[in-house]
């Protein structure tokens, strides 16, 4: 009998419940019960296939959208997309390039020892030259020279012990020291008060010069800008041998502050004028000049205004006239002398136009009296403010040495932006014959096979690359004529590589070199208007190519003085009809009445303007980057579109699953009951069946 429970008969319900199957009929009523359950479930199972299916599908979408995102990222700079500092354009990143020459046939440093040149996309192309003249220092002292570092200072000078205490102001902040202090804790103190907001600009360091000689140097922060040590008491600026009186004048100056000076293009001073060299300052004007003997004069003006007149005779010196010249108010002069040569020079106190006339002896043409450099000064030797969009680091000076700084577009940026535009795009294609046509095995299809996503992603993309750029010049509007093109499939190992775009270098860069303009309009989208005040500041991608272009009328509100009251935009063709446009201020945003829908406008005008041509052109780039841009539109896009198509599916499958599942578990209990139910009336009849045979069998064996 022990067969009866084998476990192949034992079931256990959800409920905890064991029961037995077959013992009394043989027959597994439970494995029946399954079996019934199990074709009960072939709908569920078509339906969950189909969910998986869609999962695929969504995963596959998924991924297709982050490399579509990677397209259109590689499009950003390519489009001609309107920023501030044109940051956003990659043709309007700009590259330079420094090289140094002489006229004195002395050799010049080479650029990069003299100079560093950082340029931003605002920069103009072009050659700017310039001429380092003095580089900036910063204003540096010392005191007199301690046997120790961690003595008090009275006895680290060679004095009594505590003798040296007070305090004195560093740019306005108070320093205390004390008469236990060494040398350590000063420089820590100063340091110290160089801190927070208001910190003092200057830091303190300590220089050994020997194991018994140590000296405290203070150095500004900044170059070009003086310190101020003031404020002084118990006399503690001499007592460390900075200041004897009170800061006023340094006992030891390693480096007065000192600001950068340049000249830049030659550019010379109108308000400035300096005499030709002599050898002797002191030596009388006849000397070397042929001005005649007796009284004469000149007029010295600014901005034609008399300061005064300079009198003298050919007797008088370089220096005699230096000294003339300055007791007239409103005009300096001095006589400068660099390796053995004397120069006299003049310049007006409040700077405007400086002129001599009435010279009743030629005196200003015998001196040579030209205009000098114009000497431009910073404080740092960081210099972003001297030309637009480029950064200056000065490294070192060399008088009559000319830096010229070629400031270019940088090619290479726009050569790696359109490899990386390539790659992107074969990423999105690789992708697609993969999940798509089955590339790999022509007899399978893709995940995404026979999905209208793919069939309109690649008909819209392909038709914009087709049809090329409008409004640009018929050498340059399609990508195989600056060397982008799509490869020949008849000579390609891998069917993944179907339709891909390769680059011919040697194209590309000669396209690069010869006609970067004309790859610019391949690419973004170019405006221009006849009126230099209208600009555009930005575009969605709906405005439309019109070989005519288009015109603008723009009502200027004189009483704000300040906003357009009205304006409207027509196109130029016969019949064309008027756009709406809407004023913010000066900032007019095109309708979609018109062709020229999306453009955003500048006006930087203050009065009514009529019939302003508008042109534009739409390139490549611009193209490919907003049809991207709808493609992946996270409400309306068509990938998000199919992506929650699926997910709708699926969300409604589960549902349909989980109530088919629920009614498929309510049969299987009711037949789990049902059989359990005949299961024990077997066991009953069984049971009876067995009794009465066990009677029939006893009386048998009594009639025997």
């Amino acid at each position: 009998m022990s067969d009866i429970f084998a476990t192949s008969t034992l079931r256990t319900d959800e409920n905890g419940r064991v029961r037995f199957s077959g013992i009394s009929s043989g027959i597994d009523f439970g494995q029946t019960v399954e079996d019934l359950i199990a074709a009960k479930r072939i709908p569920v199972d078509r339906i969950e296939a189909d969910m998986a299916s869609n999962q695929e599908r969504i995963t596959a979408l998924q991924e297709l959208r982050t490399l579509l995102d990677g397209l259109q990222s590689s499009l950003s700079g390519l489009y001609g997309a309107r920023t501030i500092d044109n940051s956003g354009d990659i043709f309007s990143q700009k590259s330079a390039f420094a090289s140094t020459s002489r006229s004195d046939g002395q050799a010049a440093s080479q650029a990069g020892n003299l100079i560093g040149v950082t340029v931003s996309p605002t920069a103009s192309s072009g050659i700017t030259e310039v001429e380092i003249l003095q580089t900036a220092r910063a204003h540096r002292i010392a005191s007199e020279t301690f046997s120790s570092t961690t003595d008090d200072l009275g006895t680290a000078s060679g004095g009594a012990a505590g003798s040296i205490s007070g305090t004195f102001q560093i740019n306005g902040t108070e320093i205390q020291v004390l008469a236990s202090d060494s040398l350590n804790d000063l420089a820590d103190r100063i340091n110290n008060a160089n801190t927070g907001v208001n910190a003092t600009g200057v830091s303190a360091s300590i220089v050994s010069v020997s194991s018994s000689e140590h000296i405290l140097v203070l150095t500004s922060d900044e170059t070009g800008v003086d310190m101020t040590l003031d404020n002084e008491t118990g006399g503690v600026l001499a007592s460390l041998g900075i200041s004897a009186d009170g800061g006023a004048t340094f006992l030891n100056e390693l480096q007065a502050a000192q600001k950068a000076q340049l000249s830049v293009n030659g550019l010379l001073d109108n308000s400035a004028y300096q005499s030709a060299a002599v050898t002797d300052a002191a030596a009388a004007l006849s000397s070397y000049t042929t001005i005649a003997g007796g009284a004469q004069s000149f007029e010295i003006r600014a901005d034609g205004a008399l300061l005064g007149t300079v009198n003298y005779t050919n007797a008088d010196s370089l220096d005699d006239l230096a000294a003339t010249i300055n007791a007239i108010a409103g005009v300096t002069a001095s006589v400068e002398t660099v390796d053995g040569e004397s120069r006299l020079k003049i310049s007006a106190d409040g700077g405007g136009t400086l002129s001599f006339t009435a010279d009743s002896a030629n005196a200003v043409t015998e001196l040579g009296l030209t205009q000098q450099q114009l000497v431009i000064e910073r404080n740092s030797n960081t210099v972003d403010d001297l030309i637009e969009g480029v950064t200056l680091d000065l490294f070192q000076a060399e008088v009559g040495t000319t830096i010229s700084l070629d400031v270019q577009q940088d090619l290479n940026a726009v050569k790696t932006a359109l490899q990386e535009f390539v790659v992107a795009y074969n990423e999105v294609k690789i992708f697609i014959n993969q999940n798509s046509a089955g590339a790999v095995d022509p007899a399978e299809g893709g995940v995404l096979f026979g999905s209208s996503v793919i069939s309109d992603l690649e008909s819209r993309l392909g038709s914009i690359i087709g049809s090329g750029a409008d409004g640009v010049s018929e050498a340059f509007t399609v990508f195989q004529q600056i060397g982008i093109e799509f490869v020949d499939n008849g000579t390609i190992s891998d069917p993944l590589l179907a339709d891909t775009l390769t680059i011919d270098d040697a194209e590309l860069d000669n396209a690069l070199l010869s006609n970067i303009d004309d790859v610019k309009s391949l690419f973004t989208f170019e405006f221009s208007s006849s009126d230099p005040r209208v600009s555009l500041i930005g575009f969605d991608g709906t405005a439309q190519y019109s070989e005519t272009g288009y015109k603008l009328n723009i009502d200027f509100d004189e009483v704000d003085g300040n906003s357009v009251a009205s304006a409207n935009i027509d196109g130029a063709g016969a019949g064309a009809d008027d756009g709406s446009v809407t004023a913010d201020g000066r900032i007019l945003s095109v309708g979609d009445q018109t062709g020229a829908s999306g453009l955003r406008l500048f006006y930087g005008g203050d009065s009514d303007l009529a019939d302003v041509q508008i042109d534009f052109t739409v390139g490549l780039g611009a193209k490919l980057f907003f049809e991207l841009d709808n493609l992946l539109d996270p409400t309306n896009g068509l990938m998000e579109g199919e992506i929650t198509s699926l997910e709708d599916q699926n969300t409604v499958a589960q549902e349909r699953v989980d109530q088919m599942l629920e009614r498929i578990e309510r049969e299987r209990v009711r037949l789990s009951e049902r059989f359990s139910r005949l299961e024990a009336t077997l066991a009953s009849l069984d049971s009876q069946m067995r009794s009465l045979q066990a009677m029939i069998d006893a009386q048998n064996n009594n009639n025997n």
